[in-house]
C-alpha cells in the first residue's frame, strides 16, 4: 500500500539570485512557519549590531512559538491541539531560518570549478 504524497513546503529562491527554490521535508501545511523563519533569518542578516546567531535563532523561535500557541488556544482551548502542532511548527520555522542562512552562505561562496568538483568525486 503506497502512502499518499503530501505537498511539501518550499524555501523560495532569493529574488534575482541563481539559487533554485528548495523543496523541504516539511508538510506544506506549515509553509507559513517556514516563511516566518525566513523573515527572522533575514532580520538577522540585516542586523547592523553584533547579534550572535546562537542567541538570535532561539529568541525568534521562542517568540514565534508563543504566538502560535496563543492562536491555537484561541481556536481550540484543548492543550492537545497545541501539542499536535508544536514540534511541526518548530521544525518548519527552523527549516526556513536555517535554509535562508544557508542560501546566503552559498551566495558568498564562489561557484566550484568543474575540475575541482570532478576531482573531489574520485
Amino acid at each position: 500500500m503506497n502512502k499518499p504524497i503530501t505537498p511539501r513546503a518550499i524555501l523560495p529562491a532569493i529574488v534575482g539570485m541563481h539559487l533554485p527554490p528548495v523543496e523541504l521535508t516539511i508538510d506544506a501545511h506549515y509553509q507559513s512557519a517556514v516563511d516566518c523563519g525566513i523573515r527572522a533569518a533575514q532580520a538577522f542578516l540585516n542586523e547592523d549590531e553584533a547579534v550572535s546567531l546562537h542567541k538570535h535563532l532561539p529568541a525568534c523561535l521562542h517568540h514565534y512559538l508563543q504566538l502560535v500557541r496563543q492562536a491555537c488556544i484561541l481556536l481550540d482551548p484543548v492543550e492537545a491541539v497545541w501539542q499536535q502542532h508544536e514540534q511541526a511548527s518548530r521544525d518548519a520555522f527552523c527549516a526556513g531560518y536555517l535554509g535562508r542562512i544557508q542560501q546566503e552562505l552559498r551566495l558568498m561562496r564562489p561557484p566550484p570549478s568543474r575540475q575541482r568538483h570532478a576531482a573531489a568525486m574520485h
